[in-house]
């Protein structure tokens, strides 16, 4: 989010595991000014990433949370 905000690319990979399991999870973000896309870099794991649709030119809320 914070490179739609400041309008910049930006990637990130998040190292972390399941919830259920404890198998280890790796996914990689990145937003290249247009797009966000996530790619899973663990084998077989299909995690449920989103964005969330806000308005990020008229938000005003102080978090995410309240937006919704």
């Amino acid at each position: 989010m914070q490179g739609r905000l400041r309008d910049e690319r930006i990637a990130i990979e998040i190292e972390t595991e399941c919830g259920c399991c404890g198998r280890e999870l790796r996914i990689h973000s990145a937003w290249d000014g247009h797009s966000l896309e996530h790619r899973v870099r663990t084998e077989g794991a299909e995690p449920l990433v989103f964005e969330p649709q806000i308005d990020w030119a008229e938000f005003s809320e102080p978090n995410i949370i309240h937006a919704y």
